[in-house]
């Protein structure tokens, strides 16, 4: 059975910014400050700087400027076997390709910087609890639109037959549709992480995938999972999920 995610939920949450611009940093750190429960814990300019950092401060979360992401570091950041912190991206503009691109990179959520602060610690609330936070609509977008582009998608994807996944194969398969990363799918089905990497070599070789998004994509059209939805309690604060 499933943990529940408010049982994960951590009495403080560590965060950690990155951005170019001193103003933009200082002016989230004062927003964040006043929050009880989530605490500032450092800064980056950039990617090259966070990177010297993450291991040091261990934030439970890193918030990043959009800009950062244009940089071919953000990959390398974003890949690096020692960074596991979920990511949120605070964005200037909505728009699918750019989220495409996040969903693609692996980034866990997407907040636009003309939101207001009940929704930013929403989804760091929901991020940290192991849940995703896109824009809903967005999101429903973008899963279409992998699922209609074949060059995304092995040509065999269609003929599989998911049938052959054991009940915890399923299990794993959820909780990484949700957004979850290995961490948090071991600690939620009481697991090692090694034995969840070991269902996830299982579950790409019995549905013919080679990667996490391509696991998702499938898990979505052929309906094994629901696209994520907002918890009730997150309907007032915006079209996310």
């Amino acid at each position: 059975m499933l943990k529940d995610n408010g049982m994960h939920a951590k009495k403080e949450i560590k965060v950690m910014i990155v951005g170019d611009f001193l103003i933009f940093r200082s002016g989230l750190k004062l927003l964040l400050e006043k929050e009880e429960k989530i605490k500032f814990v450092g800064e980056a300019a950039d990617l090259v700087e966070a990177s010297g950092s993450v291991h040091k401060l261990k934030p439970d979360i890193i918030l990043i400027d959009s800009a950062e992401t244009d940089d071919a570091n953000f990959t390398t950041f974003l890949d690096a076997p020692a960074n596991d912190t979920p990511i949120i991206v605070l964005t200037n503009v909505r728009d699918a390709e750019k989220q495409k691109k996040y969903l693609m990179l692996g980034v866990n959520g997407l907040v636009s910087k003309e939101e207001t602060t009940d929704v930013l610690i929403n989804a760091i609330n929901q991020v940290t609890g192991g849940d995703v936070h896109f824009d809903r609509r967005l999101m429903s977008e973008t899963i279409k639109q992998l699922v209609s582009e074949r060059k995304a998608l092995p040509e065999n994807l269609n003929s599989l037959n998911c049938a052959l996944l054991t009940d915890r194969e399923r299990e794993v398969l959820i909780l990484v549709c949700r957004g979850m990363k290995n961490k948090i799918v071991a600690e939620q089905l009481f697991i090692t992480e090694t034995t969840v990497r070991h269902h996830l070599t299982s579950i790409f070789e019995k549905l013919k995938v080679s990667s996490r998004l391509e696991l998702v994509v499938h898990a979505f059209r052929e309906k094994l999972v629901d696209i994520p939805l907002r918890k009730p309690e997150a309907v007032s604060a915006g079209n996310y999920v």
